[in-house]
């Protein structure tokens, strides 16, 4: 665990100018230890430059003693004086952006999570581009439990602008998995895991969250029960270095993995994917042990058909395909791994169908289209190629684009 408690404090202005936060230790609980946030203009709110309140007119120089006191007894250590100071302050000019900050980042310091979210909510209102802002107030709603908050929150973070800080962008990340972990959303915690651990080296909390995902476990790492724990740790560690595309790790430890749970399931089929991204065609044997010991395991009939299409076996594909179709008719990737064994089996108007179908489940993947625009074209149907060409186009780009626009 990690002692955040005074991480803001006796530091410069975050909200006037330039500043530094040195040694910010946010609530990742041991994610980022000792790491430094040096923000930059898009991380950080501005000034308000709206109208004060009568209040703030009527008495300029109380609140610039307030201001003042506040700061100094920020820069002192003395954080709770200095929390009376900032409220007192805020009183008069409720719409002080810096004010708000420091109320909020000594709130978050405090673990006072619903003044903290409260505090930020505020500042967001004045300064709604402010994606560190954002990203505060998301973490502060996880630690409520207010999960789907946290998530909009985060996204918005993102949107915002580019958290310009590595410390900050990391904790964002972390965070952004575990929410997709807890909501079985696991295929969404892939992104954001990949991307610390080609940042960073390992913790044990990235762990444990790779570990869920492979193991496809719906829970928080601290609610893993203890009987499941040394499993879960096993697990993300082969995970963690299969994301991380370290080869010779990878193989180290599924060979751990494999050697102390040979048929708990996944396993092999997280094996599977680690040779597959390898190109080695032992993957496929992966996949049918994992198959062999879980036949209703839909994920691995998925993999097997799209690398037995992969080395042209279309045949064998489409028998794949169709049972992970019938096991999961609901998971766009079984719809377009059959509708793409289809189309190269001969029968295209089959497989055009089942494309329709998996554009219709997943409407905002890539892929998906691409394929269909494919399958349109072999078929003479040039108007609706034209279109899934251009669908496929414009999500690519908004992919490569990153997080749309936030929302409140």
């Amino acid at each position: 665990m990690l002692d955040r408690k005074g991480a803001y404090a006796g530091r410069e202005n975050p909200v006037n100018g330039s500043y530094n936060l040195r040694t910010v230790v946010l609530h990742s609980r041991a994610l980022l230890a000792g790491a430094l946030l040096l923000a930059g203009p898009t991380a950080r709110p501005q000034t308000s430059a709206t109208s004060p309140p009568k209040a703030a007119a009527a008495s300029p120089q109380a609140f610039d003693d307030l201001a003042r006191r506040a700061e100094a007894a920020r820069e002192a250590g003395r954080l709770d004086e200095a929390r009376t100071l900032y409220r007192e302050a805020l009183r008069l000019r409720p719409r002080w952006a810096e004010g708000l900050w420091y109320l909020g980042t000594l709130a978050y310091d405090g673990d006072r999570f619903v003044e903290c979210r409260d505090t930020f909510r505020r500042l967001l209102a004045v300064q709604p581009k402010a994606a560190a802002a954002w990203a505060l107030r998301g973490l502060c709603e996880f630690h409520l439990k207010e999960y789907e908050a946290a998530r909009r929150h985060l996204e918005s973070a993102l949107a915002s602008g580019p958290l310009e800080t590595e410390a900050m962008a990391r904790v964002v990340a972390f965070h952004r998995a575990l929410l997709a972990i807890r909501g079985s959303a696991f295929d969404l915690a892939i992104a954001p895991l990949t991307e610390l651990l080609r940042t960073q080296a390992e913790t044990p909390e990235v762990v444990e969250a790779c570990g869920l995902v492979l193991l496809r476990r719906a829970v928080l790492p601290a609610d893993v029960p203890s009987s499941e724990r040394e499993l879960v740790v096993t697990a993300g560690r082969a995970y963690c270095a299969h994301l991380a595309r370290d080869t010779a790790k990878a193989r180290e430890r599924f060979a751990v993995l494999l050697e102390r749970y040979p048929r708990e399931r996944h396993v092999h089929y997280g094996w599977g994917l680690s040779l597959a991204q390898q190109g080695s065609p032992e993957a496929m044997t992966e996949f049918r042990r994992e198959i062999e010991l879980h036949p209703d395991h839909e994920l691995a009939y998925v993999e097997l058909a799209f690398n037995l299409l992969t080395r042209g076996q279309a045949e064998e594909a489409l028998a794949a395909a169709r049972e992970a179709a019938r096991l999961a008719p609901g998971l766009f990737a079984a719809r377009l791994v059959l509708g793409r064994a289809l189309v190269a089996t001969g029968d295209v108007g089959s497989g055009v169908a089942e494309l329709e179908a998996a554009a219709t489940l997943a409407p905002d993947i890539p892929e998906v289209h691409l394929a269909l625009a494919r399958a349109y074209a072999q078929a003479g149907r040039k108007a609706d190629a034209d279109r899934a060409n251009d669908t496929f186009r414009k999500l690519d780009s908004l992919r490569r684009e990153g997080p749309a626009a936030p929302k409140q």
